[in-house]
């Protein structure tokens, strides 16, 4: 099967480069992402294809809008000027390193690090966690509540303590996993109610982005061990491609009218979606694509901390991705000023930019080049994508003695496959994840006698 998506992923490269225009880098960069889309498609429900996800929204926001950008949204373009959207280095210059550092993170996240035997039967493992939570119904709902509550509590916590209670609170779409595999009998209730919670808690605060991974990762966890036919994976990869692009559409109109506290709530999304829906012009208009692009654009990001460093800031030569390592590990009391996620300490870095306001991130590949420019960033991608691959192998591989630990995977990772924030972000989220897990099996263990 791979060997056809080579081949018709080739037959899309020369097409392209022949007859539409595009560079060979622009043209390679839409057969990628032919080639890994239907690989994804092939794979889901055969692996675990969590950073499937990384890989495919890299090669969208870090290469195909680029792409727009150069072609659509130029220097000319009336939209990209009076925003200042356009790219600011030339195609060649940006592809030759985006591209190349690209494949090199997917070479770290394909390498074999001994868990062929996990992916090669996952029903095995599904299996197994069926066995060990047919009777843990209760156990789903105690992880619930403990979430429901420590919702409320993040609103109200000392600074220090936010990020404690916020996995608390995401202890839901755990305990929901829970009771959809039990044999319980109120999951045809708990089941909804949680994502109804879900949207309600998105709907809120106007943030969609937590909900959209964890559902991402969740639906790859429900499909791991299922035979799906290809053509209902791709039915339902297309719907939740044009379920993403809808709220994307609404999102900015939501928040004018949610954030005022003039409107907001199920009623008016519900409004603006089917508004969308009726008229697709809305979606698809010029300001509608051109502010959609933007949001997409990774790139830009890129190319302006390409053209900053070494021009006019110098190479950072590691030292912000040592510190965000080690940010991860070190709590905030011990360290007051450590680096924060959102942006701010990258973009005065490398762009001497004071952010404000709103939040912007030059992301792993940006970061990336800022510290070791073009040859460098490139090796430097590998061992990012090596750094995760290592990480979910080894939780892979906790299954056989906890076959629970499956469901704490959209947990774990969902805050892992964006490409839109830095090395502190997904990196951090994960390891102290990872700690708070064994955090929460300890203490329910230990306090409550309840064997996660």
């Amino acid at each position: 099967m791979r060997a056809l998506f080579i081949i018709f992923a080739l037959a899309v490269y020369v097409t392209l480069f022949s007859y539409s225009g595009l560079s060979s880098w622009e043209s390679l960069s839409v057969a990628m992402l032919v080639f890994f889309f239907l690989d994804f498609l092939n794979n889901l429900g055969k692996k675990m294809v969590i950073f499937d996800l990384t890989i495919l929204l890299a090669i969208i926001t870090c290469l195909i809008m680029p792409a727009v950008f150069y072609h659509v949204y130029t220097r000319q373009n009336h939209l990209a000027k009076i925003w200042v959207k356009y790219m600011f280095v030339s195609s060649d210059d940006y592809f030759s390193f985006a591209l190349p550092a690209i494949l090199s993170m997917i070479l770290g996240f394909r390498v074999s690090l001994g868990k062929k035997h996990i992916n090669k039967e996952p029903v095995q493992y599904m299996n197994r966690m069926k066995e060990v939570v047919r009777d843990k119904q209760n156990t789903g709902v105690i992880l619930i509540g403990v979430g429901l509550v420590s919702g409320f509590f993040t609103l109200v916590v000392p600074g220090g303590l936010t990020q404690f209670f916020v996995f608390l609170a995401r202890l839901i779409y755990v305990g929901v996993f829970y009771v959809l595999y039990s044999e319980g009998k109120q999951k045809k209730k708990v089941v909804p109610f949680v994502i109804f919670l879900m949207l309600g808690s998105s709907l809120a605060i106007g943030m969609f982005g937590e909900m959209i991974y964890i559902s991402a990762v969740s639906v790859i966890l429900i499909f791991l061990g299922n035979k799906t036919p290809f053509w209902k994976k791709l039915s339902v990869s297309l719907a939740g491609v044009y379920m993403i692009m809808l709220m994307q559409s609404v999102k900015t109109d939501y928040r004018k009218e949610a954030w005022k506290g003039e409107n907001g709530g199920f009623v008016y999304f519900a409004q603006l979606i089917a508004d969308r829906v009726s008229n697709p012009s809305k979606m698809f208009g010029e300001k509608a694509s051109f502010a959609g692009a933007v949001r997409l654009n990774q790139g830009w990001l890129v190319g302006c901390t390409m053209y900053f460093v070494p021009d006019k800031h110098p190479y950072a030569d590691g030292e912000t991705i040592w510190k965000s390592l080690l940010a991860a590990a070190v709590p905030r009391f011990i360290w007051p000023d450590k680096p924060e996620t959102g942006g701010k300490a990258n973009l005065k870095r490398f762009w001497g930019y004071t952010l404000s306001g709103y939040s912007m991130n030059i992301g792993p590949l940006g970061e990336a080049y800022g510290n070791f420019g073009k040859a460098g960033g490139i090796i430097y991608m590998f061992f990012y994508g090596l750094f995760f691959n290592f990480i979910l192998s080894q939780v892979l591989k906790m299954t056989r003695k906890r076959p629970t630990i499956i469901l704490w995977v959209p947990f774990l990772f969902s805050g892992s496959i964006t490409f839109e924030t830095d090395v502190l972000g997904t990196s951090g989220v994960l390891l102290k994840g990872l700690l708070f897990t064994w955090i929460i099996f300890k203490i329910f263990k230990l306090g409550f006698k309840i064997d996660l």
